[in-house]
């Protein structure tokens, strides 16, 4: 059902455990069986100066399926189960994939 490069809208606990407060962007990276492996996925405004850190990405073709600017943390990777996306999350414009281009420099940053 899921596909590597759409974005999700939802509350997925960070790394640290903790639950974010409000629903957040994320970038469906892996599909793994029922496993389901997602970056954090922010706006730009307000945040430019953090595309100097190496953990992050700017993502070129951001639209669709995000509507602003953004990059992607890619030290925030979590996996979870596809039930839980289906309870938690939705998808991002009907499931629109993010251009091939940047999820494989996303990917290739990955390894």
């Amino acid at each position: 059902m899921y596909k590597v490069g759409q974005g999700v809208l939802g509350k997925i606990t960070f790394k640290d455990g903790v639950e974010p407060s409000y629903n957040r962007t994320y970038l469906i990276i892996k599909v793994n069986g029922t496993d389901i492996s997602v970056l954090n996925v922010s706006s730009l405004k307000g945040k430019e100066r953090k595309l100097a850190f190496p953990s992050n990405y700017k993502i070129d073709n951001y639209n669709p399926p995000f509507d602003f600017p953004s990059f992607a943390k890619l030290d925030s990777l979590t996996t979870v189960s596809e039930s839980f996306i289906n309870s938690n999350c939705r998808l991002l414009r009907g499931g629109a994939l993010l251009s091939s281009t940047d999820i494989n420099n996303i990917l290739k940053k990955l390894t």
